[in-house]
C-alpha cells in the first residue's frame, strides 16, 4: 500500500473505541478469531467497561480517550463501536491521524462531514469503511444473487419492512431512544441498512427520495418510517417501524421476469411460467442484534480494502449514498413529505 509503513503489515493491530455490547459481543469476537487482525488497545472512558475490557483482554493497553491514544500508539486501524453520535468524529480525527477506520453503521448522523471523509481517506490512504453487515445475512446474499444472476430480469421495484417493537432500544443505555445521542431515530438505525441492501440490489445512481414519518412520544426522534427512493428505471419502498407487537422483516424484489419473496427464515423465487422454489434459511432475520455470521464477510472485505487500492473506497462510496439519502429524506418530511431529487450538494454525489 503506497505511504504505508511496516505497521499496516498483517497482522493488522488495532484499537476498539468504546467497549459496550456490539464491541464485547460481535466485533472483539470475530477479531479475536482471525488472524489477519489483533485487537491491542481499548478506549473507553467507562471505568466499569474499561475494566471489563481488561479482563477480556488482558494484555491490552486501556485509554480514556482517543486522543491519549493517538499520542501513544502504534496502531494500523481504529474499531469505532460507539453510539452514533460520535462516529463521524471520531472517524475523520482516525483517518487524518492515519489510522484504517472500521466503524458500526452509521457511518455519519450527518451528511454535511462526509466529503471531509473522503477527503481525510484519500489524502491519507486510508480505507474508511461502515459495518454493513446485513447484505451478509444468508437470505439477503441469495436474494441479490439470485437478482445478480438474472433470475427475474431487470429489477423494477423494491418493498422492504422492518417491523420492530417499541421497546427496541439500544445497547447497555438505551441509546437508541436519546436523539442528541442516537442522532435520528429508526430511519438511521433499520433505514441505514435497508438502503444499503437497496443499493446492492438495484446497482443504480438514485433520483429522488420522499419520507413520511411518525414520531416517539412528540419527540424529534421518528420511530415509523414510509421512505421511498426512485431510480431512473426502478423504485424502492421501505417501512420501519418501532410501534409493531412483534418483530418480523419481509419484503418483495419484483422483476420483469419475476419475483423473489422474503420472509424472515425463507425466500420464495417467483420466476414466470415456473413452479415457485423455496429456499429455506436457519435464522430470522429478526432473531438478534449482534449476528456474528454476518460479520465475518464484513471483516474480509475491510481487509480487502487496506489491500487492493482497485476495490478501496466501494464500501465508503456505498455509505455516501446511505447518508445521502437519509439527508434526503429528512428534508422531505420537514417539506410535506414531497420527493426531493438528488442534487449536486457537494462534489462527491
Amino acid at each position: 500500500m503506497t505511504g504505508d509503513n511496516a505497521k499496516y503489515s498483517f497482522p493488522l493491530h488495532g484499537v476498539l473505541i468504546g467497549f459496550g455490547n456490539v464491541a464485547r459481543h460481535a466485533h472483539l469476537p470475530l477479531f479475536l478469531k482471525n488472524a489477519h487482525f489483533v485487537i491491542d488497545a481499548v478506549v473507553e472512558p467507562s471505568s466499569k467497561r474499561a475494566k471489563l475490557a481488561k479482563d477480556l483482554l488482558p494484555d491490552a493497553m486501556i485509554y480514556s480517550d482517543i486522543d491519549q491514544m493517538i499520542t501513544n500508539n502504534n496502531f494500523a486501524f481504529v474499531d469505532i463501536c460507539t453510539p452514533p453520535c460520535f462516529h463521524a468524529k471520531l472517524a475523520l480525527k482516525a483517518a487524518k491521524a492515519g489510522f484504517h477506520v472500521f466503524c458500526e453503521k452509521p457511518l455519519v448522523t450527518s451528511f454535511e462531514i462526509v466529503p471531509k471523509l473522503i477527503d481525510a481517506a484519500e489524502k491519507h490512504h486510508r480505507v474508511v469503511f461502515t459495518v454493513n453487515n446485513w447484505k451478509h445475512a444468508p437470505i439477503f446474499a441469495r436474494a441479490i444473487g439470485l437478482v445478480h444472476h438474472g433470475q427475474i430480469g431487470r429489477v423494477q421495484s423494491i418493498s422492504l419492512s422492518a417491523l420492530r417493537t417499541p421497546n427496541s432500544g439500544g445497547g447497555l443505555s438505551d441509546w437508541r431512544k436519546i436523539v442528541e445521542i442516537a442522532g435520528g431515530g429508526i430511519l438511521l438505525d433499520h433505514g441505514w441498512h435497508h438502503l444499503y441492501l437497496v443499493l446492492s440490489i438495484i446497482k443504480d445512481v438514485p433520483v429522488s427520495a420522499s419520507a413520511k414519518m411518525q414520531y416517539l412520544g412528540g419527540s424529534h426522534l421518528e420511530d415509523e418510517v414510509d421512505l421511498m427512493v426512485r431510480f431512473k428505471n426502478a423504485e424502492a419502498h421501505l417501512h420501519l417501524t418501532w410501534r409493531s407487537s412483534q418483530r418480523q422483516n419481509f419484503g418483495n424484489i419484483k422483476g420483469e421476469n419475476g419475483m423473489i419473496s422474503i420472509n424472515d427464515d425463507h425466500l420464495i423465487l417467483h420466476k414466470n411460467g415456473l413452479p415457485p422454489v423455496r429456499y429455506d434459511f436457519p435464522y430470522t432475520l429478526s432473531r438478534s442484534s449482534h449476528h456474528l455470521e454476518w460479520m465475518k464477510p464484513v471483516i474480509e472485505d475491510f481487509r480487502r480494502e487496506t489491500l487492493d487500492s482497485n476495490v478501496r473506497g466501494t464500501n465508503l462510496t456505498e455509505a455516501k449514498w446511505c447518508a445521502h439519502l437519509i439527508s434526503l429524506a429528512y428534508r422531505s418530511q420537514r417539506e410535506g413529505s414531497r420527493f426531493i431529487n438528488v442534487d449536486s450538494i457537494s462534489q462527491y454525489v
